[in-house]
């Protein structure tokens, strides 16, 4: 029977954060999504975590892969067993909102875009390897949404002008049931290049087939940082570690053996982005002189990011002028930021920064000790309750 929703849990052995991810979406108005979890060769934890919340929701489908796959495969099996005309994943320590899918209902009716994308708040659980933030809930306040042209921001992000994070990726975004078809149809699968992140790719994926797409300010899901977060061991070079070596030993590749030529071997996330970039020009792009990938802008972006993390200064620091030797590039010395000691806040209180377009952002963090707040699902209700009424939104502006 299709559904207008398919909510995709691809899991990997985190049954105590599934937990809250699966009841966030419990909380959901309506009955036409779906949740299919994508277990990936997990234990039998997984399992009874997954046949627990079936007892009471018929919504939500199991299926488990017999061995271990690569995520992109894994989120590929997940994919095929969809049947909404809009989906999206959510990992398995992110959360959706009580008002998530009533949101994206309007944003739909209004619009009939094909791709809506959004401004994800963000939770890091206690037992985040970024160890400063821990228990702290990001909510931002903004409910608005805008128009973006799929073009000018293809070529943005090529270019460095534009974060990866500002891409509609499946990840953060409904993609309509026709962009994953006419992919598949053409190159064979939706997640590719294989090997490489799939979160990224599938934004480059869903900017080549859309003219255009919705982008809400106000959030429609949650970003879940737990321990075993893949994308906090990215940015975190000193403290994830151990997670990446775990990530690579599932994808049975090592980080030289996906990293492009043009490239060094870094597990800095500036890489893994730039990896991205070019694996997909080539495969995508060969002969669009607009689709270019700066590579002295990765230097520049490495370096002025330097006071981010003090613990990896020196690798950091390393890294981006091996790169810069290799591509030929001057670096400016007086440029450089000096290296400072760790001093490590709780962040607390309210916060801006920059999102698409340049739009500054309001947000407050809020402290989930003091708020009752100790998973995911918790922190939709809190960040709900701070949020104007869905009445009003989309507001003008």
């Amino acid at each position: 029977m299709t559904k207008q929703f398919s909510i995709l849990v691809p899991t990997r052995d985190r049954p105590a954060t599934l937990r809250a991810t699966l009841a966030s979406l419990t909380q959901q108005s309506g009955t036409d999504f779906e949740v299919v979890v994508a277990d990936n060769a997990g234990s039998a934890s997984t399992k009874a975590v997954v046949e627990e919340f079936q007892a009471q929701f018929s919504f939500i489908r199991y299926l488990r892969s017999d061995e271990v796959l690569p995520m992109a495969d894994n989120w590929e099996r997940g994919l095929a067993a969809c049947v909404g005309d809009y989906v999206t994943i959510l990992g398995d320590d992110d959360g959706f909102l009580p008002t998530s899918l009533a949101a994206a209902r309007k944003l739909i009716n209004i619009t009939q875009a094909k791709l809506i994308a959004w401004e994800p708040h963000v939770y890091w659980w206690p037992d985040t390897i970024v160890y400063w933030n821990a228990n702290r809930v990001v909510a931002h306040l903004a409910n608005n949404a805008i128009s973006v042209k799929s073009r000018e921001m293809l070529v943005q992000f090529f270019a460095g002008a534009r974060s990866f994070a500002h891409l509609p990726m499946i990840y953060n975004a409904f993609v309509h049931r026709s962009l994953i078809e006419g992919c598949r149809q053409r190159w064979g699968r939706y997640f590719l290049p294989k090997n490489l992140a799939p979160d990224i790719t599938s934004g480059v994926v869903n900017l080549m087939g859309t003219e255009s797409f919705v982008f809400s300010y106000r959030g429609l899901s949650i970003r879940g940082n737990s321990g075993k977060s893949n994308g906090t061991a990215q940015w975190a070079r000193s403290l994830g570690v151990k997670q990446r070596e775990a990530y690579f030993a599932d994808e049975r590749k090592t980080l030289a053996e996906i990293m492009h030529p043009d490239l060094i071997v870094s597990p800095h996330l500036q890489f893994i982005i730039a990896n991205c970039k070019l694996h997909c020009r080539e495969l995508f792009f060969p002969n669009d002189p607009a689709i270019q990938v700066s590579l002295p802008v990765v230097v520049e972006t490495m370096i002025a990011g330097l006071p981010q993390e003090p613990e990896s200064y020196d690798e950091n620091l390393r890294d981006a002028l091996a790169f810069a030797e290799k591509i030929g590039y001057a670096v400016d010395k007086s440029k450089i930021p000096p290296k400072v000691p760790v001093k490590r806040g709780r962040p607390c209180g309210p916060i801006s920064s920059q999102s698409l377009a340049g739009k500054v952002l309001s947000s407050v963090v809020v402290d989930g000790d003091l708020a009752n707040v100790a998973d995911v699902a918790a922190a939709g209700r809190l960040i709900d309750a701070m949020l104007p009424k869905l009445d009003t939104f989309p507001s003008p502006g």
